[in-house]
């Protein structure tokens, strides 16, 4: 007779959901030696009240039950218990006669096949754990194949934060986690801040890198997954260490609400997922990158025609107005004026466009030198005003380059608002260098202002301060109402001043 398919899936089915049911059973070990122990006692009850040989067939009970939940050993125990309970109770009423006896052997014989069913079951529940494991680590790498076929498409439209979230989501389905964050470290707070959230985690917004004690801070500075089954929040957690091109870029943390133990598989699946996180965050970066360097290559193009066009122009009509001035011999003063303002404007105009050349190529702007840009909006500023500009550049040599760059900005800034805000009719700038120490100076003898009493976005203060306080440049302003304003920058060279 033979059996069809779907009768073979239905018998494996039932067999799995047995081995299931005992091993779940197995895992009560209290409640196991509490049947064993009342089974026992039954038995003992039954064949001291009824003094017949077959009652002593309920001894193989107690040693069935830890036959089919406990271990080889266990169940050999229960069975000596049993034969001698049973081998007791002949000998007290004296019931040694031939069924007895073969009863007895019968008991023996059964027993042993009993701990030899134990064996086995023992065996198949290791193949079936085993068959279980690796089915769920064929399952676990289909889903990161599919994953990663996801997150390494450089799709454009897509941001970080949503690849983010997907991988987060199927670590957690895969890892069967309650929560996942990822940390990225910030060199301003040396620390590392929670910069996606996904389930249900209780981790901390910050975790400086001076509590080196904490596991996912422990992780980030040895670069090395750490497994806890007691984690900081009192259930298990999982850290790996995010690794990109740059270096490290923080920590991809799984929390679980209970406590549970890990192993290598569990580490290895977390591991695969923060590769997949460090791979969605460098290829954002990298499309950063390009989006950059294209913006860059269309500045430096839009320059270059600006350079070719327009800077010419302005050139030519700055000379031209310049001859026009010495030349010509007006007849009235107003005339004499105009001319003076065409040259003015023409000259102002032509140092704003070399200024405003330099600011959309990076590059260039970086290697001109702090004293030409203040050239440059010295002469910007009186043109396109009646400011009369002092500069003294003094002579400051070996400027690292974002401080010269902030500086310049400062600078830049500063004169802004004295054009818009001063109403006033001249200006200092001033460059002084000391043996450690750089200050830059802008002076003006407008209707000044109360610090106080203005909004710091209103003048950019706010701004020229943030911006130059990234490259260590200390910014001050001072004004009184008649008074003028003074705006001082200063860079403390921290190396030498040691």
């Amino acid at each position: 007779m033979t059996t069809t398919p779907a009768e073979t899936a239905r018998a494996e089915s039932r067999f799995v959901r047995l081995i299931a049911g005992v091993t779940a059973l197995s895992r009560h070990r209290r409640l196991v030696m509490a049947l064993v122990a009342v089974a026992i006692a039954a038995a003992l009850v039954v064949d001291t009240a009824f003094p017949s040989y077959p009652i002593a067939g309920f001894y193989l009970v107690p040693v069935t039950i830890a036959a089919l939940t406990t271990r080889v050993r266990s169940t050999l125990l229960v069975g000596l218990v049993c034969l001698g309970l049973g081998l007791g109770v002949i000998t007290v009423y004296d019931r040694w006669d031939g069924p007895t006896v073969t009863v007895v052997c019968f008991g023996v014989l059964g027993g042993a096949m009993l701990i030899v069913l134990s064996f086995l079951l023992r065996r198949v529940e290791e193949a079936y754990e085993a068959e279980r494991s690796t089915r769920a680590v064929l399952e676990s790498l289909a889903a990161q194949l599919q994953t990663l076929q996801e997150v390494v498409v450089l799709d454009h439209d897509r941001p970080l934060s949503a690849l983010l979230a997907e991988v987060m989501g199927r670590a957690m389905e895969l890892s069967r986690s309650d929560g996942c964050l990822v940390y990225r470290y910030d060199g301003e707070q040396d620390a590392l801040v929670r910069a996606a959230v996904a389930g249900r985690s209780a981790g901390e917004d910050l975790l400086p890198l001076t509590r080196q004690e904490h596991p996912v801070v422990r992780v980030h500075l040895t670069g090395a997954p750490a497994a806890q089954e007691h984690g900081p929040g009192g259930g298990g957690l999982l850290a790996v260490p995010l690794l990109v091109r740059a270096g490290a870029y923080g920590v991809l943390v799984l929390t679980y609400a209970a406590q549970r133990g890990f192993n290598d598989l569990d580490v290895r699946l977390a591991a695969s997922f923060g590769g997949q996180a460090a791979l969605a965050i460098e290829n954002a970066r990298l499309r950063d990158e390009v989006r950059q360097a294209a913006a860059a290559g269309e500045r430096s193009r839009l320059a270059r025609d600006l350079h070719d066009s327009v800077t010419q122009a302005l050139f030519a009509a700055s000379l031209k107005a310049e001859a026009v001035r010495r030349r010509w011999r007006p007849g009235s003063d107003e005339a004499r004026a105009n001319v003076e303002d065409l040259e003015r404007l023409t000259r102002g105009a032509l140092a704003e466009m070399r200024t405003l050349l330099l600011e959309m190529r990076s590059d260039a702007l970086a290697e001109t030198s702090l004293v030409r840009l203040l050239e440059l909006l010295a002469a910007a500023t009186e043109g396109g005003s009646r400011i009369e500009v002092h500069l003294d550049p003094g002579q400051v040599e070996g400027l690292p380059r974002r401080v010269s760059l902030a500086l310049f900005r400062v600078a830049q800034e500063a004169l802004r608002n004295v054009n818009r805000h001063s109403g006033a009719h001249r200006a200092w700038v001033m460059l002084e260098s000391e043996r450690d120490e750089v200050r830059l100076t802008v002076r003006d003898d407008g209707c000044g202002f109360e610090p106080s009493a203005v909004a710091a976005e209103h003048l950019g203060l706010r701004i020229m301060r943030e911006d130059a306080a990234d490259a260590g440049v200390r910014v001050q302003v001072e004004s009184a109402r008649g008074a003028g304003a003074t705006v001082t920058a200063v860079w403390r060279n921290e190396e030498l001043e040691a």
